[in-house]
């Protein structure tokens, strides 16, 4: 073949008006917006085509020269396993690992046996906490056992990387709890940040809200006024923003809406920005990001297909630009995975990171018009939110009052009725269902109800996880 031939091809010049003629005569009469254009959970319009944008900048991770860490669950209750499975996750590539404690919020029905100090000291008999990062989801208790068995390692505190996860608004939206942020809160973050660990000691965290049914928008809204109760606790402590902003990380849910899962990483940070300039900190440095998975996309029926969902969102949270990433396990939906998903969710990351080689460029969507003009509708609209949030008296007001729960159930009504009309089609689930369940393997199967304290209707509880859906498909 004549190289030239391709060399000397050129297609003739088109805008986007010509592009759309021939969109439409490919469409042979159907609705063009129908057809290419999607509409979000928070009324947000996006299409095929967005003019470049060339007024933005990018916004890279905390440290854009690095890829970002492949983090790993460590949730099973039976100590001895869940500390081989730490060994085996860090020898196969696992550069975090997410210590879920029993209760946590994000243990999701399962996590370390309580009390959680024994379970904390075999699993670092397996690991070496100087070479890999350790994040901890947990109460300031569990906390402060983690950082007194870290002390007691041949490292020095500054050598270890550390994310503490102290989160006290999941804890009070998952309990119905009434929890006081101020003071306490400031002690437990200095005792905690006193031994001069890498990392953060407290976390907004939005994956409750996300697994219990808010769109997109009310996740990130949920976490901007998560940050702002602890600031302001801090300052009533005595603390100043920058302090508190310096140790505290952010973590969200990703899903397999990829588009919609770059932008709302990078909203995140937009939204970080505008609060750390609102207390004077002005050029913050950039926060540290937690990403995972979303639990409540995983599917009971055909759960083979949560391979691709995880792909998706894995892809999306770390083009968007996600510090660390923790993939659940495609059985998750099931019960407690085996080694085999584990496995699969560790590798999946393997892939993007060294094969794909996504991490090597910083914020690769900047300045594309369909991600820039997602970011910024919602950072807007998670703005609208947090400030719905603000009228109610805080976060903690909000939750007391229910307010923040009832947009939730509202929520997550109106998309399991379109899920089971058929307009939100689920693969596997709704559509394309196989004739006969596949016997999947898992170490104790999921209880009915997810072993979450499930408090009263003002508790945030994790979604069914498509519980009666199944049977109504199509």
């Amino acid at each position: 073949m004549d190289s030239s031939v391709i060399d000397n091809a050129r297609f003739e010049p088109i805008d986007e008006a010509g592009w759309r003629a021939l969109a439409e005569r490919a469409l042979k009469g159907a609705d063009f917006d129908e057809a290419l254009t999607t509409r979000t959970d928070d009324g947000i319009s996006y299409g095929p085509i967005h003019t470049r944008r060339g007024d933005t900048r990018p916004l890279p991770r905390r440290n854009a020269g690095r890829p970002w860490h492949l983090a790993q669950r460590i949730d099973d209750p039976e100590t001895v396993r869940a500390a081989a499975q730490a060994k085996e996750d860090t020898a196969n590539g696992a550069q975090t690992l997410v210590l879920a404690v029993g209760g946590a919020p994000t243990a999701y029905g399962f996590g370390l046996a309580q009390p959680v100090r024994p379970a904390l000291a075999r699993i670092l008999e397996e690991v070496d906490p100087g070479t890999l990062a350790l994040r901890l989801e947990g109460s300031a208790m569990a906390g402060r056992a983690l950082a007194d068995l870290l002390a007691r390692t041949a490292h020095s505190p500054g050598e270890i990387e550390v994310h503490f996860g102290l989160d006290p608004v999941s804890a009070a939206a998952s309990t119905a709890r009434d929890f006081s942020l101020t003071g306490e809160l400031a002690r437990f973050a200095e005792d905690l940040a006193d031994p001069g660990f890498g990392g953060t000691v407290l976390t907004a965290d939005g994956r409750i809200a996300h697994n219990a049914g808010a769109s997109e928008a009310q996740e990130l809204g949920f976490v901007a006024a998560a940050l702002v109760a602890m600031l302001r606790a801090a300052e009533d402590g005595g603390m100043a923003p920058e302090t508190l902003l310096a140790m505290t990380g952010l973590a969200v849910s990703v899903d397999q809406q990829q588009m919609l899962g770059i932008a709302k990483i990078r909203a995140l940070r937009l939204l970080h920005a505008r609060i750390a300039s609102a207390c004077g900190v002005g050029e913050a440095a950039p926060v540290f990001v937690h990403a995972e998975t979303s639990l409540r996309m995983a599917t009971r029926e055909d759960p083979e297909t949560n391979i691709l969902r995880n792909t998706l969102a894995a892809f999306a949270a770390g083009i968007g630009g996600a510090d660390s990433i923790a993939v659940l396990p495609h059985t998750i939906a099931l019960g407690l995975p085996d080694g085999a998903a584990r496995r699969i969710a560790r590798n999946t990351q393997l892939v993007l990171l060294r094969e794909s080689h996504l991490a090597r460029v910083a914020d690769p969507a900047a300045g594309a018009g369909g991600i820039e003009m997602l970011t910024d509708a919602l950072a807007n609209a998670a703005w609208a939110e947090f400030q719905t949030i603000e009228r109610e008296g805080g976060i903690m007001a909000s939750l007391a009052g229910g307010h923040v729960q009832e947009r939730i159930r509202q929520g997550r009504a109106a998309r399991t009725q379109a899920i089971r009309e058929g307009k939100r089609p689920i693969i596997g689930t709704t559509h394309y269902r196989p004739d006969a369940p596949r016997p999947v393997a898992v170490l104790a199967e999921r209880e009915p109800e997810p072993s979450i304290p499930r408090g009263s209707r003002r508790a945030l509880t994790l979604a069914p996880l498509h519980a009666g859906i199944e049977e109504t498909h199509p």
